[in-house]
């Protein structure tokens, strides 16, 4: 039980693959919460079921679960792929021997989501975080780096945790000064062709998203044959959270016009999800 749930934005989730039901057996000992989340104090617990249920639902995994052909794309998608194929090397790396240039272009991803954003030590934190990620101490993760053609300029990267017969695209960061290289197009393809062989069920590209107000999912869907796994989704609040939610609920369309505000829309976004919670309930 204790590998199949870690903590992560303040909940805690399960690490086993999207088609296996995890655990749930300890939610009620209140000891077990933090214990799971090494020691912080999670808001919730989420989990699905019914992965891939073939009817659509109100949740969703992304997957791609079928070899990637260009040639079955429309040709201004194609030429998408192929001019990031013709600006853009890729490479598997060793995140230590890159860490200040991946420490740079995550923190100019950062400001480019959130103008308030401030660096203050986070350039050297990170830099020394990266200079941790060793080819020993990698384990099942594999980090690929996206480099100007024939410089050693790294312009993005991206993460897969691979797994016995499935892959989690997990993490794509890319430096937005350099956007127009289609740097994403040439990752996105690089995995596929690296990943996606004979015995391997899927590669997950991520759940539907609340928080991050972004396209992405909608972009490995049109121009690299992604899809939409739908299946259930189960939420356990700790009571205080459960207590909140359920105070907050009657708001929640009143708390979305103050979503300017970093927190009110943190508390949208979860009333949000419980809204597509209730969309399950009695069902």
């Amino acid at each position: 039980m204790s590998q199949e749930w870690e903590y992560y934005n303040h909940a805690l989730v399960p690490t086993t693959a999207p088609h296996i039901v995890p655990d749930t057996s300890w939610m009620d000992d209140a000891g077990q919460w933090r214990k799971l989340a090494g020691g912080k104090r999670p808001l919730l617990a989420r989990w699905i079921t019914d992965f891939d249920c073939g009817h659509e639902t109100e949740w969703w995994c992304l997957i791609k679960d079928t070899p990637f052909d260009i040639m079955s794309l429309k040709s201004n998608r194609r030429s998408l792929i192929t001019r990031g194929l013709k600006r853009v090397d890729v490479k598997v790396i060793v995140p230590a021997d890159y860490a200040e240039q991946m420490a740079n272009v995550l923190i100019k991803a950062w400001k480019s989501y959130d103008e308030s954003y401030q660096e203050k030590d986070d350039r050297k934190k990170l830099t020394e975080e990266f200079s941790g990620l060793t080819e020993e101490t990698r384990g099942n993760t594999e980090y690929l780096g996206a480099f100007l053609k024939d410089t050693d300029t790294l312009i993005g990267y991206s993460i897969y945790y691979l797994y016995e017969d499935w892959i989690e695209y997990s993490v794509v960061k890319t430096d937005p000064e350099y956007l127009n290289t289609q740097v994403n197009a040439a990752l996105v393809y690089y995995g596929l062709e690296r990943y996606m062989k004979p015995g391997i069920r899927y590669i997950l590209g991520g759940y539907r998203t609340m928080i991050h107000d972004s396209n992405y999912q909608e972009y490995l869907e049109k121009n690299f044959g992604f899809r939409k796994a739908y299946c259930r989704l189960h939420i356990k609040y700790r009571p205080w959270m459960r207590f909140a939610i359920s105070v907050l609920y009657p708001f929640r369309n009143t708390i979305k016009r103050f979503e300017k505000n970093k927190w009110m829309y943190q508390i949208w976004c979860a009333l949000r999800q419980e809204e597509i919670h209730h969309t399950f309930l009695n069902k």
